[in-house]
């Protein structure tokens, strides 16, 4: 007869590794709205376009970076962003809300609601119902920034 000792040694290592990997310490916690202040590099930017509860289009931005992609939001509440331009809009902006970042510069105004903030990573969206590209719609935009 065949032993199973070591059939046993190796379900019990596999077991005990699956359970240990799935429970986690400390539950992951966003850092406050105000740790967004810094330079930021734009990583990605993504639409879904949606007419109703349809959705129509979902797609990543190109990035062709003219200079440098970023977003700077300095202690002063001064505001930079540059995406795809040899241009800086700059303003000013506040925080909403305990979640959201408003920005206001003399071409646009920029709304991100926080979905990730970690020392080193800042996801938001923006939903608009009045984007000029899109009449009709409801645009999400995704927002990924990274330091």
């Amino acid at each position: 007869m065949k032993s199973f000792t070591p059939v046993l040694v190796l379900a019990t290592i596999v077991l005990a590794t699956f359970f240990s990997s799935c429970s986690k310490s400390t539950p992951d916690v966003n850092k406050p709205i105000e740790y967004t202040q810094g330079k930021w590099s734009i990583n990605r930017i993504e639409l879904r376009i949606y007419y109703g509860t349809i959705l129509n289009k979902d797609s990543v931005v190109p990035r062709h970076p003219q200079g440098e992609n970023f977003v700077s939001l300095d202690a002063s509440k001064n505001f930079q962003y540059r995406f795809n331009s040899y241009t800086t809009d700059s303003g000013t902006y506040t925080y909403a809300s305990g979640d959201s970042v408003i920005a206001t510069t003399t071409t646009s105004t920029y709304r991100w609601k926080m979905l990730t903030l970690t020392d080193v990573l800042f996801t938001a969206k923006n939903t608009s119902t009045n984007d000029p590209s899109f009449p009709g719609a409801t645009v999400e935009t995704y927002y990924t920034f990274v330091r």
